[in-house]
């Protein structure tokens, strides 16, 4: 426990020493995935004459559909999204053409932060996120991963 703590205290005296030296914010880009539920309930009109019951509308389904967002920001705001396809989740293969696309519209949006090879990248620990595939692609970006605790 006082180990990881320990850790934790050098992590962040890191940054806050480093936010000293530069303004690392303006560098630095966050992404996350949520899963967004959705249920496009179509209702028609009843009519009916008085004192006689309306249409009977069924329950809902137990298993509610849902997306997932894929969202990546700055300081200013949201950068680039996703919405993946019901039931597609994130795989290695899938998030290194989203880092792609990513790299992409940096490019156009922040052309002063793509070319001096400045980004800082914080992404948590997920699977897909510290395989080593994506770990090579964030090498050859060039981008700064910041350190994120499990």
């Amino acid at each position: 426990m006082e180990n990881n703590l320990s850790d934790r205290v050098r992590m962040c005296s890191s940054h806050l020493i480093r936010r000293n030296v530069q303004l690392f914010l303006d560098k630095l880009i966050t992404g996350h995935e949520k899963w967004i539920l959705y249920d496009n309930i179509k209702r028609k009109k009843s009519y009916c004459k008085p004192g006689t019951s309306s249409a009977t509308v069924p329950k809902p389904s137990i298993h509610q559909r849902k997306v997932l967002l894929c969202l990546w920001w700055d300081r200013k705001g949201p950068v680039y999204y996703e919405l993946l396809k019901q039931g597609k989740t994130i795989n290695a293969d899938l998030y290194c053409n989203q880092l792609n696309k990513l790299n992409a519209v940096i490019k156009e949006k922040m052309p002063a932060l793509a070319s001096r090879k400045g980004i800082v990248f914080h992404h948590d620990n997920a699977r897909p996120h510290t395989a080593m595939v994506i770990q090579q692609k964030l090498n050859v970006l060039g981008w700064e991963v910041l350190g994120h605790q499990p």
